[in-house]
């Protein structure tokens, strides 16, 4: 039996999330059936990251097993030519036999965009958050050092999760402008928050940012961050922030 590996690319806006739910449209049901119509028969596939609704990827890893002689190299493009536009496999590869992408990642690496201005660019509105009111950067890094480390993130934990252990290690926290390169060299200025951890609960990102962004407009000090850590409280942290801006961007193995 081969365990097979590919890295999947999608952009999440008209998907319900990653995993299977019934009568919803998922990335992973539109993988597997597409898996199933090369393989001709039920292929289950195992992911590195549950994405919610709405959120991209531009590495998602998954696995899964087979017995088939087909190679790898013609793996990508038959599965292009089987999923929808809004999805694509970038590689594929053999991995070893023990290999597990939910369970065998080190770091995973998210990054959420900003666009903080008015009015906000049409081509920007299903991948960057627009936040209005100018957003204090200097304090935001701050409030994100507090966050760096192995904490209990229960006060970032979406209240409708499964998670049952809430201590996770984030390794770093970039909160920094960046430029979005469109048509004819117009580039449109963007906050960036790159996040790199161990792992992540459900929504922990999105309500990581959401509390960034109170602290950025001056809701929270940066300082208050350590009290929300300690309360272990979903209801003292901020918002949680639009999937729309949210994108996998890497899985280290």
């Amino acid at each position: 039996m081969r365990n097979i590996k590919i890295t999947l690319a999608y952009d999440g806006t008209d998907f319900c999330g990653f995993e299977l739910q019934p009568g919803k449209r998922t990335v992973r049901r539109e993988l597997e059936k597409a898996l199933h119509k090369l393989f001709k028969r039920h292929v289950k596939t195992i992911n590195s990251s549950r994405t919610d609704s709405g959120v991209h990827a531009l590495c998602q890893a998954i696995n899964f097993k087979i017995d088939h002689s087909i190679p790898t190299t013609r793996i990508v493009a038959a599965l292009n030519s089987l999923l929808p536009e809004d999805m694509r496999v970038i590689k594929a590869e053999e991995a070893k036999k023990d290999f597990h992408a939910r369970y065998s990642p080190k770091t995973k690496v998210y990054e959420y965009l900003i666009y903080n201005g008015d009015p906000m660019p049409v081509h920007l509105r299903k991948l960057a958050w627009q936040v209005k009111p100018k957003l204090d950067l200097k304090a935001m890094r701050q409030a994100a050092k507090y966050l760096v480390g192995r904490h209990d993130f229960s006060s970032f934990c979406a209240s409708c999760g499964d998670d049952k252990n809430f201590v996770r290690t984030i390794h770093s926290f970039v909160i920094g402008n960046s430029s979005l390169g469109i048509w004819q060299g117009v580039k449109y200025r963007v906050i960036s928050i790159r996040v790199a951890g161990n792992g992540f609960l459900y929504k922990m990102v999105r309500n990581l940012v959401g509390t960034l962004v109170d602290v950025g407009q001056g809701k929270l000090s940066s300082s208050g961050v350590r009290k929300v850590l300690r309360d272990r409280d979903r209801r003292v942290a901020g918002r949680t922030a639009p999937a729309h801006g949210l994108c996998l961007i890497k899985v280290n193995y």
